[in-house]
């Protein structure tokens, strides 16, 4: 196989700032230290939902394409804006925790009390990043997608790095996590906003904003995907163990090795298996997204694009 050549470019290392030069667009990541006291209280000023538990405010990764004018950044406190704060924001999960906790609790009242909040305490965001200058747009039928084929081949990668933005442990039931990666190769690059919510013995969730730019073209895509699974439909698929490979384990069967389930790509990869192929709920564009999309065991994809375009060009 024939690798591509790598065009020109220049990597930055600023101190916590990290990025690339590369074909008119300069990607800069900045990963620091969890948000002090006072950063704290000006971000519960911003924001309409209580801070959740870790809080990298200042984590940030930035894309500028100077010739377009083009720059689209992912923050924390941006994603958090977009956490349902109305005060029947959980009630459908909170009646899917009380069913569960009622079964195996005799203290599920009061356990329901001290977790669930009058706003969406997963922190569940739909955020897609921040965009200034331009604007997505419906995805027409002819139009690429993401080449995942294309990623999928052992090019070079000329830059890398991921990122915490926010996680919550969920009163000890669980974990929301918004994580981010970018991934620059010679041809493109790739980021993936993934935020990931178990709630131990009711459900997963996952949603998946990613972006994609071929250098050379002036299209930038942008898919968004959302899919929620119930917790025991994914924990059946976790392999089960030989009785004498885990520790603990019954002389009389196998033990569960639940680590699994604390990995957002395994649950992610197992979501997709056991549920549809192809999306059931689809929208035009994110601007679309509610609360409580999509419903349990449907898969909700958004494709769009935005045309790059010289200020005074459009």
């Amino acid at each position: 196989m024939v690798l591509p050549t790598p065009h020109a470019y220049s990597l930055i290392d600023n101190g916590s700032e990290k990025g690339i030069d590369l074909c008119g667009w300069k990607i800069t990541t900045s990963k620091v230290a969890i948000f002090n006291s006072a950063e704290l209280d000006r971000a519960a000023q911003e924001l309409s939902v209580p801070n959740p538990e870790m809080l990298f405010g200042n984590n940030h990764l930035t894309l500028t394409h100077e010739a377009s004018g083009v720059n689209i950044t992912f923050k924390a406190v941006d994603a958090l804006k977009r956490v349902d704060s109305s005060p029947n924001a959980a009630e459908g999960i909170k009646v899917a925790v009380a069913a569960h906790w009622t079964k195996n609790n005799a203290d599920a009242a009061e356990k329901l009390k001290g977790v669930v909040k009058p706003y969406d305490w997963t922190y569940t965001t739909d955020y897609t990043g921040t965009l200034v200058g331009g604007a997505f747009e419906q995805a027409g039928k002819n139009d690429a997608g993401i080449d995942f084929e294309k990623l999928k081949r052992p090019d070079p990668i000329l830059f890398y790095d991921d990122l915490v933005l926010y996680e919550d442990e969920l009163a000890d039931n669980g974990t929301a996590i918004l994580t981010l990666r970018v991934r620059v190769m010679p041809t493109c690059f790739l980021v993936l906003l993934r935020f990931f919510l178990r709630v131990d013995g009711v459900l997963f969730r996952v949603n998946d904003s990613r972006l994609y730019h071929e250098f050379g073209t002036t299209r930038v895509v942008r898919e968004y995907s959302s899919r929620d699974e119930d917790y025991n439909r994914i924990r059946g698929k976790i392999p089960k163990a030989s009785p004498w490979g885990v520790r603990g384990a019954s002389k009389h069967g196998s033990a569960e090795d639940l680590s699994s389930l604390t990995d957002p790509n395994w649950v992610s990869a197992t979501m997709a298996s056991v549920g549809p192929a192809e999306p059931n709920v689809t929208l035009a564009t994110v601007t679309e997204l509610r609360p409580g999309l999509p419903a349990p065991g449907k898969y909700l994809l958004v494709r769009e694009t935005l045309t790059m375009t010289p200020p005074g060009n459009s």
